[in-house]
């Protein structure tokens, strides 16, 4: 269902994998320890986690790679806290926000508070070129929605999401803003594949047409708002009637 290739996790699911789980509890372990303290073996961290070995050396796998804790083998030896950097740290938030409620609404609040910075660069920046593009971009939704083709819909979404970032100077902006629409795109597929709900694409629909309409007309507030009302979960729910 999900054929488009993306710096996704191959399989999302609600709440996060097991291994996900008892990574975040190795995290919460070593942030009340201090840096370089010893906060136990790995047969005690399964023990006090409460998972199988296979899923202990994947999380430690985990939370190594997000800088929070380091493996030291022999006597003397096991798992210790570590103290990552903000970037690290950041990265390691991304990669567990898959298929998380929390981490999808801080997500949409952080977006909304850059909304209008991305949309003030994108006008500064925006050319006759960049409009026809965003008229391409908006076509390809259109198709995906009246062939009632989800993920066709939802990448195409995106796609016209990436070029309006793509469009600034701010390398640091659009990269923030495209790690969000991911948190979003993955907690959108892990629904789905949780539950299988009844999709209604309709009202996303609308928001790309209000979002490119306002970028036409140069209307900071109205793309403002319309970018701001981006929800890649809005599929899920029936459209309200217009006012």
């Amino acid at each position: 269902m999900w054929p488009r290739q993306a710096n996704l996790p191959p399989k999302v699911s609600l709440g996060g994998s097991r291994a996900e789980q008892a990574a975040g509890q190795i995290a919460r372990l070593a942030a009340g320890a201090l840096a370089g303290e010893r906060i136990g073996s790995k047969d005690d961290l399964r023990k006090i986690c409460g998972f199988s070995v296979g899923t202990m050396n994947e999380a430690i796998k985990l939370a190594q790679a997000r800088g929070v804790i380091t493996s030291r083998p022999g006597p003397g030896g096991g798992i210790f806290a570590c103290d990552p950097s903000p970037l690290s740290r950041m990265n390691g938030w991304f990669r567990a926000a898959a298929g998380d409620h929390a981490a999808f609404a801080e997500a949409v609040q952080i977006r909304n508070a850059i909304a209008p910075l991305l949309i003030e660069e994108a006008l500064r920046q925006m050319t006759l070129a960049d409009q026809e593009t965003f008229s391409e971009r908006l076509w390809e939704v259109r198709r995906a929605r009246n062939s009632a083709a989800v993920s066709d819909f939802v990448w195409a979404c995106w796609e016209l999401h990436a070029h309006l970032a793509g469009i600034g100077k701010g390398i640091l902006l659009d990269t923030l803003y495209l790690s969000i629409m991911d948190v979003g795109v993955s907690y959108l597929r892990a629904v789905l594949e949780a539950t299988a709900p009844d999709v209604h694409l309709d009202g996303l629909a609308q928001v790309m047409e209000d979002l490119v309409d306002a970028l036409d007309r140069r209307d900071r507030d109205a793309a403002v708002d319309a970018l701001r009302r981006t929800d890649p979960t809005m599929i899920l729910s029936v459209p309200a009637p217009p006012a």
